[in-house]
């Protein structure tokens, strides 16, 4: 056993976030560049995922044709949590070990030996 030994208590759990819902204005991004050509959600869907989520020089080209297109992008966009697992139970479990910062994965904490139960071990 190492000289100093360590618990510490581990939690796992999954939240959901989302940001406020924003008006797209179809017509004004048939004027864009590359125009959208589509007519049902799922074409829509798609041209905003290949050319304007998180695409900046989208945003460059066509922010004198679309009034709101830094938003469109989702650049700086602040999300709020509308579920979280933590209100209907708690998944946790205590480990002995030591801190060592090569284990970056692992919140850089060696663990020799866990409670985790057996079920969950390939999470």
């Amino acid at each position: 056993m190492s000289e100093k030994i360590y618990v510490r208590k581990v939690e796992r759990f999954t939240q959901w976030a989302s940001s406020e819902p924003i008006e797209i204005d179809v017509e004004k991004l048939r004027e864009c560049e590359p125009p959208y050509e589509g007519n049902t959600n799922e074409e829509l869907m798609m041209y905003l995922k290949d050319n304007v989520y998180q695409n900046f020089d989208w945003f460059e080209t066509n922010q004198e044709k679309y009034e709101n297109a830094y938003d469109l992008t989702f650049d700086d966009t602040e999300l709020e949590v509308y579920s979280d697992t933590r209100m209907d139970w708690e998944e946790s479990w205590i480990e002995v070990g030591v801190p060592n910062e090569e284990y970056r994965k692992v919140g850089k904490f060696q663990s020799f030996c866990d409670t985790m139960p057996e079920d969950n071990n390939n999470w």
